[in-house]
């Protein structure tokens, strides 16, 4: 027979594989979410954003995850923000990137990333919210905000920081640098080292290991170490200056 809770489950997982290029599954307490749009490396859509906003709040209300695993299929992680996307801003609170970002924020359970070939943009930023990070050491990493001409994301100006010292944190954000996935762990914003065929078995022993702790004490003391709110007005304030940005950029083509 089957339960109310496990036909919410099944309803819940059918939906968010439905959505464009965002696969989401349970598997032995491990909520895997897949970013599937290799034909543009993986670039998040507006479409793509509402679906991971879903997947996360999903996984979060569901007893039955104990942890969540977020990579990306194909060669590379996630190319970041399409950029044709940008024709839907501004943003306001209910819009897609928002609601991601802030679901992102609030995720108490055990967060884990995998990364190889490219990340770049929200493709790094977001790795600033993840429990453990395991990266190739080859992994490409970028944060092009300044040469977008752009804020950054999803608390990046204050959690980067913080991750990787004041002065590395200038060098990737003000400078643009690309750095690799070697120099990301030997920072401190990745984890573990992991070979790429290697990548998915990794991130999932470390999923069920931190899934077999105590779910009431780990997400209290991951809320004293990262409190939401302090990160959630962070990203409200980004999220205006990029409006602002977008705004400008569009009197400057129309003028």
């Amino acid at each position: 027979m089957t339960s109310a809770s496990q036909t919410t489950d099944r309803r819940s997982r059918s939906a968010v594989r439905a959505a464009e290029g965002i696969l989401s599954t349970l598997d032995d307490g491990v909520w895997r979410i897949q970013i599937h749009r290799t034909s543009k490396r993986n670039a998040l859509t507006m479409t793509m954003f509402s679906a991971l906003a879903e997947s996360l709040a999903l996984a979060e209300a569901n007893d039955a995850v104990r942890a969540i695993t977020l990579s990306g299929l194909g060669p590379n992680f996630c190319a970041g923000h399409d950029l044709s996307a940008f024709d839907n801003w501004p943003q306001g609170a209910g819009d897609p990137v928002p609601r991601f970002l802030h679901a992102l924020a609030d995720v108490r359970k055990p967060l884990l990333i995998g990364v190889h070939g490219s990340a770049a943009g929200i493709g790094v930023t977001m790795l600033l919210h993840a429990d453990w990070v395991v990266a190739t050491p080859d992994a490409v990493m970028k944060l092009p905000f300044v040469d977008l001409g752009i804020a950054p994301e999803a608390g990046g100006s204050l959690l980067l920081a913080r991750a990787i010292g004041a002065l590395r944190a200038r060098r990737v954000l003000l400078g643009g640098e690309a750095f690799t996935g070697q120099q990301a762990h030997d920072w401190g914003l990745v984890s573990e080292l992991s070979p790429a065929n290697e990548l998915a078995t990794c991130l999932q022993r470390r999923a069920l290991a931190l899934a077999a702790k105590d779910p009431k004490g780990y997400g209290r003391i991951k809320a004293l170490l990262v409190p939401a709110g302090e990160v959630r007005a962070r990203i409200d304030e980004e999220i205006d200056l990029i409006n602002t940005c977008v705004a400008e950029r569009r009197a400057l083509q129309t003028g």
